[in-house]
């Protein structure tokens, strides 16, 4: 609870510096020292890290019906395909980087799919569709997004968001790793990786990540233009939600 508690924490205060101290686009600091948002940034990271490896888990509470889960699988999974659509209806997608992008949210979309099914479905829990290999498919988008980010992106410590959403991108993706572990290879210490993965998810994903994509529509609109990152980020909010409802499962199992 301290940790669920502390990411909210972290969401409220990046909603308030978004609205009064932060430009949304380039992430540059108007009010306010950037350390302090690094700060805030690491302690919530670390808490989560501390939490989920010091507290006895059990990976197998994630390989049972989890509705919650599901439902956000399949939210995610609705959000990703909109934002490859999006992109298509734009024209983005005719560059190279663009067409990759899209694909790999289809294919994130079909494991998220896959997932929602899995969690949802009242008979005896089964492994996912496509086993191993579509997990690992699913996760490649974000190792794209991480490049991407590196980029598109000047490298400067003082332009917080796209520095962020590095940290975004890898803590999902190391969670994904954890969760796939969790279901395809069942190993003791499992637990306690997917526990801290997730609460760093959730922390990332989700309560940095759902302030931005309120403050990217009130700056831009319902427009077309917008809609890729949007859904994107929404998508991105749902595998955070993931994360936490993984972790909370899995300490809720303890022994």
């Amino acid at each position: 609870m301290f940790v669920f508690i502390l990411s909210a924490l972290l969401g409220v205060l990046r909603a308030a510096d978004l609205a009064f101290g932060t430009d949304a686009v380039t992430g540059l600091c108007l009010v306010g020292s950037v350390w302090w948002r690094y700060l805030a940034l690491g302690i919530v990271v670390l808490a989560a890290v501390l939490v989920g490896r010091t507290q006895p888990s059990r990976s197998e509470a994630v390989r049972s019906r989890r509705p919650l889960a599901g439902v956000l699988a399949f939210a995610g999974a609705v959000c990703f395909l909109a934002a490859a659509g999006a992109q298509i209806a734009l024209g983005a997608a005719s560059g190279l980087g663009g067409f990759v992008r899209c694909i790999l949210e289809c294919v994130c979309s079909v494991w998220l799919s896959t997932m929602g099914r899995c969690w949802l479905s009242p008979d005896a829990w089964k492994k996912p569709f496509g086993g191993l290999y579509l997990a690992v498919a699913g996760s490649l988008l974000f190792y794209w997004n991480v490049l991407m980010r590196f980029m598109e992106n000047s490298s400067s410590w003082h332009r917080v968001q796209p520095t962020a959403a590095v940290w975004q991108m890898l803590a999902v993706l190391v969670f994904l790793a954890a969760l796939a572990r969790a279901l395809h290879i069942p190993q003791p210490d499992n637990g306690r990786t997917l526990c801290a993965a997730g609460l760093a998810a959730f922390a990332l994903g989700l309560c940095w990540q759902l302030p931005q994509c309120f403050a990217l529509l009130a700056g831009n609109g319902m427009g077309l233009a917008v809609m890729p990152d949007f859904f994107a980020g929404l998508g991105l909010c749902c595998v955070g939600g993931i994360g936490g409802v993984c972790a909370a499962a899995c300490l809720n199992r303890q022994s």
